[in-house]
């Protein structure tokens, strides 16, 4: 008889710590799609959803690291009263029309030397997509920053979800998912491209992008344990190799050495 109350206060205890891991998923959940949308381009959708995103970010931030919070206000001020197109104005300055040479959006640009790189790089994002039940919209790539912070928000989403209404296995695979996502992808290029968008934004709401993202995710990588092969630079593409160029029949090839048989001119 005795050891109920014990076992009350024991199951009491489970259930605050659950809840108090759900708020802290909830929280990083909120920030990953709040950086989702400000980097997406602003269309009038994208607009109206990131002025729904940063309320509940900004709600969340007693849950959030120490420091994140003035970086959420000060993203704030930079987007009061902003419209769809003067967001645009400045996302085109700093994006351009095509692929940015500053700071280019997609992790293949940063982890990819040569065609076969890439095509793996996006294989295995799509195969962690599909596995959530994820497609991605028309002409989105799949390596691009927005849609790689986008599956994060719904890889926490999820694990705050299962630490409330499912058994703890769920939460923990979340977690698990996490860490090799942040590990394969997000975390080797995530930093890098967050200190090429500081350089390049010159001010205005995506210089406050830029400070925000810098300043969650190494907190993420720790939470995490995530040690990711991380670039420090866009890599270049391998050098051709000269051979590649050569006819593959040359030592067989009937026609004569334009050089004449003894080499000469």
């Amino acid at each position: 008889m005795t050891a109920t109350p014990r076992m009350t206060k024991h199951t009491a205890r489970q259930v605050a710590r659950r809840a108090r891991a759900a708020e802290r998923a909830l929280a990083r959940s909120a920030v990953y799609r709040l950086l989702s949308q400000t980097l997406v381009y602003p269309g009038a959708e994208a607009v109206s959803a990131l002025h729904e995103d940063l309320p509940q970010a900004l709600a969340c931030a007693a849950s959030l690291p120490d420091g994140l919070a003035p970086l959420l206000d000060g993203l704030a001020r930079q987007l009061d009263g902003k419209d769809a197109a003067a967001l645009q104005t400045e996302h085109r300055r700093v994006f351009s029309h095509v692929q940015s040479v500053d700071c280019p959006p997609g992790e293949v640009a940063y982890t990819a030397q040569n065609i076969f790189q890439e095509t793996e790089e996006l294989s295995d994002l799509n195969g962690f997509f599909r596995a959530f039940g994820l497609d991605l919209a028309e002409r989105e790539r799949p390596d691009h920053i927005s849609v790689e912070l986008e599956f994060m928000y719904v890889l926490t989403f999820k694990e705050a979800y299962a630490l409330l209404h499912h058994d703890m296995e769920k939460a923990r695979l979340c977690r698990i998912v996490q860490r090799k996502f942040m590990s394969d992808h997000l975390g080797r290029w995530a930093l890098h491209f967050a200190e090429l968008l500081a350089l390049a934004a010159g001010g205005g709401y995506l210089q406050s992008v830029a400070a925000l993202t810098r300043a969650f995710l190494p907190g993420e990588l720790a939470l995490l344990r995530a040690r990711p092969d991380a670039v420090t630079g866009r890599r270049l593409p391998d050098a051709p190799d000269p051979d590649d160029f050569a006819c593959p029949l040359a030592q067989d090839c009937p026609v004569a050495d334009p050089g004449g048989p003894d080499g000469s001119a």
